[in-house]
């Protein structure tokens, strides 16, 4: 079973938190020293990512699932997602890649609130159709990333990136009705409880004890946001973090069923097999 590495941002440049990347560049870099850890095999990443297509088109997995990349198009990839990128296809376009840290030092507290609401993959589909306006945009972020000589390079460049980040989440503002920043905050801590609970509890009973509010309350809250009820939230998230896990590292399926909260093996199978159809074992077994 191969181990699925997480990739971290480039340690030279942290401090700005900022790459474009050209993609054919990219494509066209000598990954054989870094085989099987290439970016053409699965990986974690612990940054964001926007892949922009400009000719062509790519089919780019996020967490086992196929995206059609199409021309004038994006893929966002969260941090933490395991994706892997398709050598097959011919396209051109652009890695955006930054940091939480970037995010924080270039937009307000509030603008932040809704560009994460953009890369909260619970919540909305991570492609997205480019107008005009953006591709200009994303070529001059890429123009001005390889060779400005401006002092203020990154702060002209964070100018350029919001307009695409703004018209994206536009874009969700418009199909979102009934989200609130309040709403949002509900649902976030309900997110950040399962993703520090979820191997201590899977009744959702207990989650909404811990928020202090009703079971009934925090049901509409998560339906409003995933169009799926608390509970369903809830297994999606167990049975993707199982699927990482299968996928990721060489933990034996019974240590897997210990390290998310299952008492014995029996269970954890009958679980995995009622949500996928399959059993943990089958799923690993296709992997390969």
């Amino acid at each position: 079973m191969k181990f699925i590495p997480k990739v971290s941002f480039k340690e030279d440049l942290k401090s700005e938190g900022f790459e474009c990347v050209d993609l054919q560049e990219f494509c066209n870099r000598d990954w054989s020293k870094y085989e099987p850890h290439t970016p053409y095999f699965p990986h974690r990443v612990d940054f964001y990512v926007l892949l922009i297509i400009t000719k062509g088109s790519v089919k780019h997995k996020v967490d086992f699932q196929e995206f059609l990349v199409n021309e004038n198009e994006c893929l966002i990839i969260s941090p933490n997602q395991i994706h892997e990128l398709n050598a097959e296809s011919d396209y051109h376009g652009y890695f955006i890649f930054f940091t939480k840290e970037y995010l924080l030092n270039y937009f307000t507290p509030n603008t932040y609130f809704h560009i994460s609401q953009l890369f909260n993959y619970h919540i909305f589909k991570p492609i997205y159709q480019l107008d005009e306006c953006m591709m200009d945009y994303a070529n001059r972020v890429a123009t001005e990333y390889s060779n400005s000589r401006y002092v203020l390079k990154y702060q002209i460049i964070a100018s350029l990136f919001s307009i695409i980040l703004y018209k994206l989440n536009n874009r969700n503002l418009l199909y979102s009705e009934g989200i609130t920043k309040q709403g949002f905050e509900v649902f976030e801590k309900f997110r950040n409880l399962i993703e520090s609970k979820y191997s201590q509890s899977r009744n959702v009973n207990d989650y909404s004890d811990m928020m202090n509010i009703s079971y009934k309350h925090l049901n509409e809250i998560c339906k409003r946001f995933t169009h799926r009820t608390a509970k369903e939230f809830l297994d999606d998230y167990i049975i993707l973090e199982i699927k990482r896990k299968l996928s990721s590292t060489t933990l034996s399926i019974k240590e897997i069923c210990f390290d998310t909260g299952f008492d014995e093996p029996t269970n954890f199978n009958k679980y995995f097999k009622k949500l996928t159809g399959i059993t943990p074992l089958e799923f690993r077994t296709e992997l390969n």
